[in-house]
């Protein structure tokens, strides 16, 4: 109530009530009376799939959604690097990126059926080198999927693991693992790996467990979207028919989830059941170390392989996972905005985007209702500014 932000040269110059905040003459005023400021947000855990083009069109959505920042982390070629360090630049419409390039895996190991082929070394030396040829790319973090493949036994080795993280780590870069359980977690914390995909989903997450998360800074991006995307459009099938979900939709996965066959098979699969129990473990993570003390940020898995996280869309609704995990609005919000750009910034300096303060971006959102009272407010977007400039979204939208 009673707020005023000054904006100037792209960053937020003043922020304060009415009476402690003086607007510089000739400024152009904008009313947003009734309406709530929140920062840009960030999305830590995104793919890209298909042409260059295409990639182009999965970044607008984002920013029509109001995620303003994003790291595309493991299945960038060469050239969807170089396009992302140039929409990093401004070059291109969307999101502030960060890349990964290619990611690690083990010959033959997870994630099965990529549409481009990742780094599998075979010998520590040729982690080595590989990891040199995406810090000449340009990356800012270096990836791994450090899990089974459904049949166990193709996974990355710890020695190459370890020839991974400890080249990055010499080339200034940041390592990040996609884990699911508590050894490969241990190991790699071990090694100096404070950045995580996902869960510790094999193990109750007791004091011991905790303390270690505490002790060595880690920060996780539980990725609770994608789990619940596998099922969630089959029981709002209504949802399909809202203009924007639609418009954020890949074509393809919405084809899929407009056939009631299809979403009849997902509600009835033997598996179904297994499902379900994974995404609650992964909520009481999420509960349990936020509670502890151990930052948790905003990541959805969108553009996966199955494309059921709408791009842009499902960073909101990872929000509200969060919530009804047990976080407050605030802490989700805060999850999707200052922990996110902490997180990314760890090769850098301090970050200098994902808070409304004087200095900082003026990335922002302008809603229509407070998400304090409701999270789902999020999604009623007005505008959305990005470094001190109104995005046009209705251009963002339209296929060109």
């Amino acid at each position: 109530d009673d707020a005023v932000l000054v904006v100037e040269g792209g960053r937020v110059q003043a922020v304060g009530s009415r009476a402690a905040v003086a607007v510089p003459k000739g400024a152009e005023i904008v009313d947003l009376a009734g309406k709530t400021l929140i920062p840009g947000l960030v999305d830590t855990h995104a793919h890209y799939h298909g042409d260059l083009a295409r990639l182009e069109e999965q970044y607008r959505k984002q920013l029509y959604f109001g995620v303003t920042t994003a790291r595309s982390i493991g299945s960038d070629t060469p050239e969807k690097t170089a396009r992302a360090l140039d929409a990093r630049a401004g070059g291109i419409p969307g999101p502030r990126m960060y890349t990964a390039g290619l990611g690690f895996s083990a010959p033959d190991g997870f994630p099965p059926g990529l549409p481009v082929d990742i780094n599998r070394p075979q010998t520590e030396e040729e982690a080595r080198t590989l990891v040199g040829g995406l810090d000449d790319l340009g990356v800012h973090f270096v990836k791994m999927w450090v899990n089974d493949m459904p049949e166990p036994g193709f996974k990355i080795t710890p020695a190459i693991r370890a020839a991974v993280v400890g080249e990055a780590l010499a080339r200034g870069l940041v390592p990040v693992a996609h884990i699911v359980q508590e050894v490969d977690f241990r190991q790699l914390v071990a090694l100096g790996v404070r950045d995580f995909l996902h869960t510790v989903d094999d193990t109750e997450t007791g004091p011991e467990l905790l303390q270690l998360m505490l002790d060595s800074g880690v920060t996780f991006s539980p990725t609770l979207t994608n789990i619940h995307m596998g099922w969630y459009w089959a029981e709002h099938p209504e949802l399909l028919d809202d203009p924007e979900t639609r418009a954020a939709f890949e074509p393809e996965a919405f084809e899929r989830w407009s056939d009631p066959a299809y979403r009849d098979g997902v509600l009835t699969s033997e598996g179904f059941a297994d499902r379900q129990a994974r995404l609650r473990r992964s909520m009481v993570f999420v509960k349990t170390v936020v509670d502890a003390g151990v930052p948790v940020a905003i990541g959805t898995d969108s553009g996966s392989s199955s494309w059921n996280v709408p791009m842009g869309w499902g960073t909101h609704h990872e929000l509200q996972l969060y919530v009804e995990a047990g976080l407050t609005p605030m802490q989700a919000i805060v999850a999707a905005t200052r922990t996110g750009a902490e997180l990314l910034t760890r090769h850098d300096d301090e970050a200098d985007y994902g808070t409304l303060q004087p200095g900082q971006v003026a990335d922002l959102i302008v809603l229509n209702a407070d998400p304090l009272a409701d999270v789902r407010n999020t999604l009623k977007i007005d505008r959305v500014m990005q470094a001190g400039e109104w995005v046009d979204r209705v251009a963002l939208m339209s296929r060109p």
